[in-house]
């Protein structure tokens, strides 16, 4: 279970040793952790600087393991990515991402996960809240009915060709992913979250995005909350992402302060890891203060001890 450092906003290798030293090597120690588990949540100037040198990724690497800190996850938050930035600019972070994390992997796992989600997409923000239609249009209001049915039109048109970019780049993706595991011998698969004002904000839209995607090699990232928002049930998505042969890469857990998320996540948790075989990469919370609660919903679904053990077949998997 890795614990996620959010330092989207450091720009060098120093600036985020301070930032372990001051955040999470305290929190280890309260914890009487002898590994601390931890999802860097890394913005895309520090990403490419880490992937375009070796000695940098080898560098911070020996540092984490002196703070007894290992990375088997990333992650780039909702918030790594500027608002208005291009589908490639995701793209190159995401791989960047891939390209970093096989050189921090430990010795013991040859198996990683970038979590993401897409850039917001140009539609959803251009769209504005369509006004109540009248019972009979108005003297003149002809020509704005039809102003409105044109530019329903071009934010459908502008919203297909995002799709399409989106899809090809996915597919594009999972060659670069390949490419580094060919290149390594490390597997590093990407998990697509759901959210807000993106082109994905359900299941449904995570079995369109990866229509021409490698399986094998991208899938999704599910949470109770992202599942609250899309008015999904843990069943729905998962039976939805099923049907499409697309498995979850990571779960994110959280929001136990609230009993309804809570609810959410236990059932979420034993639908895809309570069977035989772990359905999933790794499990994600939102810093070191969820890790008691995470552990305990682990528990009331029988599934104690599973933060501490590789799942099945993908080496040191939480």
């Amino acid at each position: 279970m890795a614990t996620v450092v959010s330092v989207e906003n450091v720009k060098d290798v120093r600036a985020l040793l301070r930032a372990l030293d001051a955040r999470v090597v305290p929190q280890r120690q309260r914890l009487f952790a002898d590994v601390l588990s931890v999802s860097l949540r890394l913005g895309p100037i520090l990403a490419a600087t880490l992937a375009s040198s070796l000695g940098l990724r080898q560098r911070l690497r020996h540092e984490l393991a002196t703070r007894r800190l290992e990375v088997v996850t990333l992650d780039t938050g909702p918030d790594a990515i500027p608002p208005d930035a291009s589908w490639r600019t995701w793209w190159m972070h995401t791989l960047d991402l891939a390209r970093v994390l096989v050189d921090l992997l430990p010795d013991d796992s040859h198996h990683g996960s970038v979590s993401t989600t897409l850039p917001r997409s140009a539609a959803a923000l251009a769209a504005a809240p369509a006004p109540a239609p009248a019972a009979e249009p108005a003297p003149g209001e002809e020509a704005t009915a039809q102003g409105a049915a044109d530019r329903d039109h071009e934010l459908h048109e502008l919203r297909e060709r995002e799709w399409q970019a989106a899809t090809r780049l996915m597919a594009d993706l999972s060659g670069g992913l390949t490419e580094i595991a060919w290149h390594t011998g490390r597997l590093v698969r990407v998990a697509v979250e759901a959210a807000p004002q993106t082109l994905v904000t359900g299941s449904k839209d995570i079995v369109r995005l990866l229509e021409r995607a490698d399986p094998a090699r991208i899938g999704a990232c599910l949470s109770a909350a992202r599942l609250a928002e899309a008015a999904e049930s843990p069943a729905q998505a998962l039976t939805r992402l099923r049907r499409s042969r697309l498995s979850v890469v990571k779960l994110r857990l959280g929001g136990h302060a609230d009993p309804d998320l809570a609810a959410t996540g236990r059932t979420m948790l034993a639908a895809v890891l309570g069977g035989v075989h772990a359905e999933c990469d790794h499990l994600e919370v939102e810093g070191t203060e969820e890790l008691d609660a995470a552990r305990d919903e682990l528990g009331a679904v029988g599934l104690d001890g599973a933060a501490d053990r590789p799942m099945p077949g993908v080496g040191r998997a939480v």
